[in-house]
């Protein structure tokens, strides 16, 4: 008893101790103004089944429906608020036609051009179609008796907004062998889908179309997409009508998931006619106003001409295009890969994509040890580097852990698995002897030091992962250090000596049988904002989700900085334009106990300094806090379940909490220029304004102490681009293709390393002779020097170089016959023509000179037989294992006073 009595005491001073060290955060801290009511406690709507998902119908935000979900069985619901979200009525009653059928919904969609029109598809026999904003439904059955369980995906025109096309499985197929041979999938176009007549009729099939030459469609899309608005003039007219598929002729030629007999085809006529662009294409997916293709490896004809992998591994290669699907490039990727599949993540821009390519790595336990690597596509569309490998990937190969964060461009973070140190100190994340690295330049330290090329196939037990984060799009990263005295909690202190690294949660649990909590978020409206949930570790340790030091976490300034917001795992929205700020605590692992209940909502106004708390007249395992996809209304709905038993394990209701922080607070809305700031992004140090991909950035926000509201009329400017900044290796490059990012130096891989390129084969694009190139999107003033040979975009600075492999054999060739030449007439004058005083002192230069080259010669076959050592991976990793090489991230020390996922699988 007596050691309880002292363990609350310890407890109480520690409470103290963080209730005076508290920055503000609490309202216990005399800085912090009460906003909230006291006696305010929110009810609320009990919806039976837990809520899935939320959508905004109109402008003005008022129209909210809720669509729910049964936790134990497949029975859904629909409710509909009128006043924003403040109170719901059950709406499911309106979609009832066939009592023998189940109701679930998949989706509800608005039409944009007209906010009255809806459409919800169904997973039965019905969608249903409303012209006045859901105040009344008419049900529409699927065409041909198919059902809405059976829809693959359905896209919309981006021009024409009532143009839908949905991709079905055929309703009369019956497939008795699923090993050997599933149903075709045809593809339907309602040109009406928000009218009731249009809808009716039940579509145009596509396959029907074709006159029989199509069995089936594997994958597709509107042409439109890679350029909605029309204005880009770098590509060839886009019809509205153009279609991108991949179809198969004969229902029995499509029998294994990457096939040589499915071919990409495109046409304008809803395939009343169609061509065949590139034989064996089996996915497609446009990002970044380019298409990219997965091209079976078995296709006996490659789309090329050049040879593909060896078909018996499968797998697939991918081709790119840059004029909307007419003509496809092979995309070279610097490693022989066995590539099953990709993610593509656009870049800010809009105009690039960064490519994932999953692998798995069998490390002799039980499961294998899924990863990822990361290719940066730079100048060239097909022409990609390698900017990240091993990205943890989660359980069964779900989710890869990368993130771009919004706002700002070219930021990205990823979690990286390392392997645990060893016990003679030479792997891990420590330097070769185990020790701590040593100070590096300014005062910082270094970043990350490993074995530059070590194989996840010798990891032994559980690897560490460990965030990287990138302000340069994947052309330099880095950890994410942490200062003790930017920790406010006791809690959240990093175990530990010094130096501290933040590691954040990404979308995939890093337990085995573990929960997601939340991952790193931002918003476009909210640029600079970012929230996370993570843990801070010294070298040698990583993410953990069971650390007692999990915490959450927000960085107002693009990740550079980060302070901690609350203990444990919490889950957040922005509002506002990013002027408030809601959270909730998240369940995570303590799901249905006690200790995963939210009995209280938290919201700031001053960019997450103090904190307002709101009670919950029920407290709820929180699932999520939505807001209107803008988000610039500073109202949220929080929603979650109920347990409706004392085991709070087995009996839930849905629930959902509606809260508005400016009927709270009755703050007004900001009305003056002086209520504002101009603020920069500062150095991955922390310290000074940076160059953002080249230039000086700028933007606008709200004073943190001035308590007012954006509102929903505000209008954000952009960020203003202001004088652009000399090049640096560290901040404006990343490694061309065919080189190795080794902490700040690219290092050459083995040609013979290399698989086929026709861009570099057929002298499209030049590879720097040092290895580096300009990244996407960068706007940089090119520094003679910084890219060697080329201009940093594949073109060689002299005319009639488009190769750097056979410019440098010119370049020598000439430099021979120049010395040649010299030579001679130096030799003639020294025999024929010097006196003997000359031909002394000429002996004298000879040999100094030629110690030097001697000297200099050593220097450079030293250097030569380092990088062979390094590339061909002594110790073992050659060939189609460089998939599994080790680009380290980067140092974390300044060094600038020198000088959003689509998927084909």
């Amino acid at each position: 008893m007596a050691k309880f009595v002292s363990l609350l005491v310890l407890v109480g001073l520690l409470f103290s101790a963080y209730a005076l060290k508290n920055d503000g955060r609490s309202l216990s801290d005399v800085t912090c103004q009460s906003l909230v009511p006291a006696e305010l406690s929110l009810n609320a709507t009990f919806t039976y089944a837990p809520v899935v998902d939320l959508q905004w119908v109109g402008d003005d935000d008022q129209t909210v429906f809720a669509v729910t979900s049964g936790l134990t069985t497949d029975k859904g619901g629909l409710w509909r608020s009128k006043d924003g979200g403040a109170t719901f009525n059950e709406w499911t009653e309106k979609l009832s036609v066939n009592s023998s059928e189940t109701l679930k919904i998949m989706n509800v969609y608005a039409q944009k051009s007209n906010a009255n029109n809806m459409l919800i598809l169904g997973t039965g026999s019905y969608m249903w179609l409303s012209n006045d904003k859901g105040e009344n439904f008419y049900p529409v059955q699927y065409p041909g008796g198919a059902k809405g369980a059976h829809i693959r995906d359905v896209r919309f025109n981006p021009r024409h907004d009532s143009w839908l096309l949905v991709h079905i499985k055929r309703a009369s197929c019956r497939v008795h062998d699923k090993a050997h041979q599933d149903c075709p999938m045809d593809l339907v176009l309602f040109k009406d889908a928000f009218d009731r007549d249009g809808l009716s009729t039940g579509g145009m099939n596509l396959s029907a179309t074709s006159n029989e030459k199509i069995a089936g469609f594997v994958d597709f899309d509107w042409g439109a997409n890679i350029c909605p608005n029309r204005s880009c003039a770098e590509l060839p007219a886009i019809a509205d009508e153009l279609i991108l598929a991949t179809v198969y002729a004969r229902a029995e030629d499509y029998d294994q998931p990457w096939d040589k007999d499915v071919n990409f085809v495109s046409s304008v006529d809803f395939f009343g006619s169609f061509n065949t662009r590139v034989p064996c294409g089996n996915q497609l997916e446009v990002v970044g106003r380019s298409v990219y293709l997965a091209v079976a490896n078995s296709c006996p004809n490659s789309p090329d001409s050049r040879p593909l992998p060896n078909s018996r591994s499968g797998g697939i290669t991918l081709f790119t295009s840059m004029d909307g699907g007419n003509t496809f490039l092979r995309a070279c990727l610097p490693a022989a890969l066995k590539q099953e599949g990709y993610e593509l993540v656009e870049t800010h821009d809009g105009r690039g994509a960064l490519v994932i390519v999953d692998f798995s790595v069998d490390t002799g336990m039980a499961m294998p040890l899924y990863a990822a690597s990361v290719y940066a596509a730079g100048p060239h569309h097909a022409l990609f580097s390698l900017s990240l490998t091993n990205v943890y990937v989660g359980m069964m190969g779900s989710t890869t852990d990368f993130t771009r964060l919004e706002g700002l461009p070219g930021i990205y973070v990823a979690n990286q698995v390392v392997p645990a140190p060893s016990s003679d100190g030479s792997a891990g994340s420590t330097t070769p002897t185990g020790e701590m690295p040593g100070p590096m330049g300014d005062g910082g330290y270094m970043d990350y030091y490993i074995d530059p090329y070590y194989d996840l196939s010798d990891v032994v037990g559980e690897p560490i992962i460990e965030t990287r984060i990138t302000y340069s799009a994947g052309g330099r990263w880095q950890r994410i250090r942490v200062y003790k005295d930017n920790i406010t909690n006791l809690e959240c202190m990093g175990m530990g000596m010094e130096p501290w690294y933040l590691h954040l949660n990404g979308m995939s649990p890093t337990n085995r049988f573990g929960l997601p909590l939340p991952g790193v978020y931002s918003n476009p409206s909210a640029p600079g904002l970012v929230l996370a949930t993570g843990n801070v570790a010294s070298l040698g340790l990583g993410l953990d989700q069971n650390s007692p030091g999990l915490c959450t976490w927000i960085s107002r300034d693009g990740g550079v900085t980060w302070a901690d917001v609350a203990v444990g795992p919490y889950i957040y929205e922005f509002a506002d334009w990013g002027g408030v700020i809601v959270m909730a605590k998240y369940p995570g692992q303590n799901m249905y106990t006690p200790a995963g209940l939210a009995d209280e909502v938290l919201f700031s106004v001053d960019y997450g300094r103090c904190w307002q708390r709101v009670h919950l007249s029920t407290p709820i395992y929180v699932d999520n806090i939505s807001i209107e996809p803008d988000g610039q209304q500073p109202v949220v709905i929080l929603h979650g379940v109920v347990p409706l038993d004392k085991e709070q394990k087995t009996n839930f209701t849905g629930a959902m909490y509606f809260l508005n922080v400016s009927a709270i607070t009755s703050l007004p809305i900001c009305k003056s220029e002086d209520q504002f700031e101009k603020w920069s992004p500062p150095t991955p140090s922390g310290t000074g304004n940076r160059c953002v991909l080249g230039q000086h950035l700028e933007l606008t926000r709200r004073k943190h102490d001035v308590n007012c509201f954006y509102g929903k009329d505000y209008k954000r400017p952009g960020p203003i681009g202001g004088k652009k900044c000399n090049c640096t290796q560290q901040q404006d490059t990343e490694c061309d293709y065919g080189f190795l990012r080794t902490n700040d130096s690219c290092v050459a891989i083995e040609k013979s390393n290399l698989p086929v390129c026709p861009v570099l084969d057929d002298r499209v694009y030049t590879v720097s002779e040092n290895g580096r190139r300009i990244v996407h999107g960068d706007v940089c003033d090119l520094v003679n020097g910084i890219t060697g040979n080329t201009d940093g975009k594949g073109k060689a600075k002299s005319s009639g170089r488009t190769s750097s492999r056979s410019g440098g054999w010119v370049a020598a060739l000439v430099i021979v016959l120049v010395t040649i030449f010299l030579a001679s007439g130096v030799y003639a004058w020294w025999r024929f023509r010097a006196t003997e005083e000359q031909q002394e002192t000429m002996r004298e230069v000879a040999g100094s000179v030629a110690a030097k080259v001697a000297s200099a010669w050593g220097f450079l076959v030293d250097k030569i037989s380092s990088i062979r050592f390094r590339s061909r991976g002594q110790g073992g990793i050659v060939g189609e294992e460089m998939g599994y090489f080790q680009p380290l991230g980067d140092p974390g020390y300044d060094m600038e006073g020198h000088g959003n996922v689509f998927t084909l699988k």
